[in-house]
């Protein structure tokens, strides 16, 4: 892997972020098993151009570090950016310090090339792992991994075991995780012309009418009523008491 180089400077305490903004930098980071937390400040150009190469692929960083009269090269990969919500300026970044002599793990992206059989074919391509994660040592770290999906058809995949590095590259994800995948549409069943959907299971029934009480005139025939039961004989008066 080509390396590119960039220079940076060990910021002051006092270097504050709008300070060092109106002399054309930005305030970062240097951090690493080996290396000592340190922050630094770099030049925004140089840094946008650092993070442009980036869309390509990965790459290593000669950073030449300037404190005071102490100067000194580290190998350095970005980590991570920050930018301004509304401008999208650069305004932070994260170096990562790397040891040239001892195996380090790796974030790989992976791009894709050519136009799937199977999305001719109406299916769509889903690209499920951007990054590969990988074991090496710096100098066989590779800035990319190309995948050509031309070939693939629907319900055709490209998992992490189809990915074959150099030797000296050892890739760390599961083997069996996809990386890419052609799927398919599912298209909308449409019933017959003229055809009739088939009653539900569960359509609800007809309530059933429960009949209430019956009205007055169909209640039971009063008393003394013609066809109903007769009525009591009233009771005879009790004979008077004779006067003596």
């Amino acid at each position: 892997m080509e390396k590119v180089t960039m220079e940076a400077e060990v910021r002051q305490q006092n270097a504050s972020a709008k300070k060092l903004k109106k002399e054309g930098k930005i305030p970062a980071v240097i951090y690493g098993k080996e290396t000592k937390t340190m922050p630094i400040e770099i030049r925004i150009k140089d840094i946008e151009k650092t993070v442009k190469t980036l869309q390509e692929g990965t790459i290593l960083i000669t950073l030449k570090l300037t404190d005071h009269d102490k100067k000194e090269e580290k190998t350095v990969i970005i980590k991570e950016v920050s930018r301004h919500p509304i401008t999208d300026e650069i305004v932070h970044a994260d170096l990562h310090a790397v040891s040239d002599n001892k195996k380090g793990r790796f974030e790989v992206p992976v791009f894709t090339s050519g136009l799937p059989e199977g999305v001719k074919a109406g299916g769509v391509l889903e690209h499920i792992a951007r990054h590969i994660t990988v074991k090496c040592f710096p100098k066989d770290l590779p800035s990319r991994i190309d995948l050509d999906v031309s070939a693939l058809m629907i319900n055709d995949e490209i998992r992490v075991s189809d990915i074959k590095l150099k030797e000296g590259v050892e890739i760390l994800d599961n083997p069996k995780y996809p990386v890419v995948v052609v799927k398919g549409i599912k298209q909308e069943v449409v019933a017959a012309p003229g055809a009739e959907a088939a009653p539900a299971a569960d359509a609800a029934k007809e309530p059933e009418v429960i009949k209430g009480a019956p009205k007055a005139e169909e209640a039971a025939p009063a008393a003394g009523a013609k066809g109903g039961a007769k009525a009591a004989p009233a009771a005879k008066a009790a004979p008077a008491a004779k006067k003596k």
